[in-house]
């Protein structure tokens, strides 16, 4: 199986409808995206956690995508930057071009591959080692086991990419009741539902949501995972 890691993002923009796109179609691959809304938030989190990328917008309330580029904190001065701007800025652009971790600059409205292409160059990675999580859809697939008394098994097979654990919870409810009346439920992970983002948590709830669906104890449902 491909193995890849992932890269963390920092994205600033104001647009809520903008970062949306972009988030999407980046959480599509290996990218693991922290949003905020303003420079000052952003300043923050650069404080706080060490990224891989920062994806900067300019134009943002508090302090400006510019300002920011001379305020990142020393944990992240080596962090490198795509400054993300409008085609009238073009005196930005030369300012912010001053600025060494500056690698590169996108023109609004962001041609999502060409971001793509700038991030993987800022990351001295090839596009194609990237994960497409596409490529892996997600299914739930049935098989019986006795190691608990009666019981049912289920395997998750690829990523469960867009789904949310009420959504995953439901598919799997969904699926269950079409099966025997169950004493224990085993769940085997295939690798590539950890290209999920936070695939680890979201099993821990789930066990926890259909131990209570069920009514049954957590210690009945077993998980298996080759991660």
């Amino acid at each position: 199986m491909k193995v890849a890691p992932t890269y963390s993002i920092l994205l600033a923009e104001d647009d809520e409808s903008n970062a949306e796109l972009l988030i999407r179609h980046l959480e599509r691959y290996n990218f693991d995206v922290d949003h905020v809304v303003d420079g000052v938030a952003a300043e923050i989190k650069l404080r706080k956690i060490r990224y891989d990328l920062i994806l900067t917008d300019n134009r943002m309330p508090k302090l400006s995508g510019l300002d920011l580029l001379e305020r990142i904190p020393d944990m992240n001065r080596m962090t490198p930057i795509i400054f993300l701007t409008v085609s009238n800025e073009k005196e930005t652009i030369i300012q912010a071009a001053h600025n060494k971790k500056l690698v590169a600059y996108l023109l609004k409205p962001i041609d999502t591959h060409v971001l793509i292409e700038k991030i993987c160059q800022a990351l001295g990675i090839q596009t194609n080692s990237l994960i497409d999580k596409k490529e892996y859809p997600f299914e739930i697939l049935p098989f019986t086991h006795t190691d608990k008394g009666v019981g049912v098994g289920i395997e998750l097979k690829g990523c469960p990419y867009g789904k949310s654990i009420e959504k995953l919870v439901q598919e799997i409810a969904f699926f269950l009741k079409e099966l025997p009346s169950l004493r224990s439920i085993l769940i085997k992970v295939n690798p590539e539902f950890f290209y999920f983002k936070s695939g680890t948590q979201l099993l821990s709830s789930l066990k926890d949501r259909l131990a209570i669906k069920y009514e049954i104890s957590k210690e009945d449902i077993t998980i298996q995972t080759e991660h």
